[in-house]
């Protein structure tokens, strides 16, 4: 039975996560990758808009204001660690001005897409 409700909560957060990347490409977002599992952490979405590389993490919930509170700064640090690391793979993207940003999504379809919700604090990572 819990397998059944992790199941439907990950199908659901892969439904939001395909959401946010059409509503990003129409507003002229190019999406570079998305689900970015690495060892210090998971990216949703990474995108690009002109010279500024976005790390746009998702969040689905029941309601819109919940899923605007559902990332801890916990999460952040560690989502800014993950950045580092996958840019640092990806040549010229490393040294790009970058912003992070959250997409909260609702079962309605609402959706909020905020930018630079996040700067990071530590020194490896470009704000």
């Amino acid at each position: 039975m819990a397998q059944n409700k992790r199941q439907k909560a990950e199908a659901a957060g892969r439904w939001a996560e395909r959401y946010a990347c059409l509503m990003l490409t129409l507003k002229g977002y190019k999406i570079l990758a998305t689900r970015q599992k690495l060892a210090t952490g998971e990216l949703d979405i990474v995108c690009r808009k002109g010279g500024l590389v976005v790390i746009i993490e998702v969040k689905k919930r029941a309601r819109l204001d919940d899923a605007k509170e559902a990332v801890s700064m916990q999460n952040w640090v560690r989502i800014g660690r993950a950045a580092d690391l996958w840019l640092s793979r990806h040549g010229d993207l490393y040294n790009a001005d970058r912003r992070y940003d959250l997409f909260a999504i609702a079962p309605s379809l609402t959706f909020c897409h905020i930018r630079d919700a996040w700067r990071p604090d530590f020194p490896l990572t470009h704000g």
